[in-house]
């Protein structure tokens, strides 16, 4: 993804910011490992960074694995399930848990963005959020993991509590009531609810389905046709277990917000 966004768009290297799991032994403190706390300040920064102007486009990348939790007992019956992005660093331990990244404090986050810069929010999720098993095929897996305990879930969420806490306007992401704001962003997902985000290996190892159907995609001279974030989705390589999919308010929009 980053080799298309400066080879192909002409994104300026510095602006463009990467935490990489790493195959060497690092340390955890490392800056540029995707750690709990490393995306967190890593998208927060954005609320405040002076090189980014109101109205610039701002593409948030990731490329891992999710899990889902099923909150009833939290939030209230009929309230489903919270989505989460799996840090390098989740654990259990009871010295030091870390937990996942729920998608109420991704969403609190980007609606901070948004107000600071505006809306022109491209989330791209090469991930899946399914609690199924990965069908058998030959040279895939699911890019998804079982959820930690009932009590990582409440860590979960008491740090997303932390984080909605210092902006203004707090919810409690406890409150029956709490609703993502889908105004703030366009996301593009690898599939659907309920299914699995493929990877398979390549000549240079494990890459995502759908990150490589994306960036074939748009590298086809599709996205020279000034397409819909909707037209995006629907022109991509879909098969019977991975429909690639999109939401927000402005999801409607030309690509990368030519029109908005």
């Amino acid at each position: 993804m980053e080799k298309f966004l400066v080879e192909d768009l002409g994104v300026p290297k510095r602006r463009i910011q990467s935490l990489l799991g790493s195959k060497k032994q690092v340390a955890p403190s490392d800056p540029f490992l995707p750690t709990r706390a490393n995306i967190i300040q890593t998208l927060t920064i954005l609320i405040y960074n002076s090189e980014i102007e109101h109205g610039d486009n701002i593409v948030i990348f990731f490329s891992g694995y999710g899990s889902v939790y099923s909150c009833e007992e939290y939030c209230g019956k009929g309230a489903g399930t919270i989505e989460s992005l799996c840090p390098i660093d989740r654990t259990e331990e009871d010295s030091f848990p870390v937990p996942d990244i729920s998608d109420r404090e991704i969403n609190i986050i980007l609606r901070q963005i948004a107000h600071a810069k505006g809306h022109r929010i491209t989330l791209i999720l090469d991930c899946s959020h399914s609690g199924a098993v990965v069908d058998d095929h030959p040279g895939l897996s699911g890019k998804n993991i079982p959820p930690m305990s009932r009590k990582s879930l409440t860590c979960m969420l008491d740090a997303a509590d932390d984080t909605a806490k210092n902006f203004p306007e707090y919810q409690s992401v406890f409150a029956a009531e709490w609703r993502p704001d889908m105004t703030s962003h366009v996301i593009l997902a690898a599939c659907r609810e309920h299914e699995i985000a493929k990877e398979e290996r390549g000549e240079t190892g494990l890459h995502g389905v759908f990150t490589e159907s994306l960036v074939r995609t748009l590298r086809s001279g599709a996205a020279n046709e000034r397409p819909t974030y909707v037209d995006l989705v629907s022109s991509l390589n879909r098969s019977t277990t991975q429909v690639s999919a999109v939401a927000g308010r402005y999801k409607d929009s030309m690509l990368w917000y030519q029109n908005a």
